[in-house]
């Protein structure tokens, strides 16, 4: 039996910690990697790295050292965000954290997604909040960064070769019971982790869900999903051809 592989990116003392520990106790190999080393998290992980999520480029790093010390993670988890109320000065790093090492986590999980036996379950999760799918004054650059990685995920699991090799995406956003944002739960999100990672079959992409119940609906969420159409459908090239 192929060993299961979690690699937590951005673990820290809630959610981080209580997913750790929740998979290891179902029998996966864990790294993990978060700007700091608690002891909760090194407690779970049998690789534990340290790196800067403002940087993108640290992730091609980060799985190398994963993939030679426990081999290629099939569930991998994206949990870092930030928020910073200076927009203008902050943006790019805020962006980076948000989206762009997300970006790059997702690029480095489907190359190792290519390495995997077929019989493994192969999920990717970014960890989300209802910035997509509303604006909310005062969340800029949490939210910008937030709708640009739920487009991310939207395109990734339409995307065909990914559907084909059953690769799964998720953006998964925890819910007060009413709809509203909530303060994350550690054993509400790992509860929840560790169903899609289980999941024989892709579930929905925007993956809400209220704690101790598991996915939950809202309505206001389906203004956020976009349509998937092909090229020639969203482009007409003899248009732009012709002479104005």
């Amino acid at each position: 039996m192929t060993q299961k592989i979690l690699l937590f990116l951005g673990a820290g003392p809630n959610v981080g910690a209580a997913t750790l520990a929740l998979f290891k106790q179902q029998g996966y190999k864990i790294a993990s990697a978060a700007r700091s080393v608690r002891p909760e998290i090194k407690a779970s992980s049998d690789v534990c790295l340290t790196a800067d999520f403002s940087n993108p480029e640290v992730m091609k790093d980060v799985f190398e050292k994963v993939r030679r010390s426990v081999g290629t993670p099939n569930i991998v988890i994206y949990n870092r965000e930030y928020l910073c109320l200076r927009p203008v000065e902050a943006f790019q790093s805020d962006f980076a954290i948000n989206t762009g090492s997300a970006y790059a986590a997702a690029k480095c999980t489907i190359q190792g997604f290519e390495s995997l036996p077929e019989d493994v379950n192969k999920v990717f999760i970014y960890t989300g909040n209802n910035g997509n799918t509303a604006i909310i004054p005062g969340f800029l650059t949490l939210g910008m960064g937030k709708s640009a990685a739920w487009y991310i995920i939207q395109q990734l699991a339409a995307t065909d070769r990914f559907k084909q090799n059953k690769y799964r995406f998720y953006y998964v956003d925890e819910r007060a019971p009413n709809g509203k944002a909530t303060l994350p739960s550690g054993r509400g999100h790992a509860e929840f982790f560790l169903e899609l990672a289980e999941m024989n079959e892709q579930g929905p992409m925007l993956a809400t869900f209220v704690r101790g119940k598991g996915y939950t609906k809202f309505a206001a969420s389906e203004t956020a999903r976009l349509p998937s159409i092909s090229v020639a459908e969203a482009v007409d090239f003899a248009y732009g051809q012709q002479k104005y």
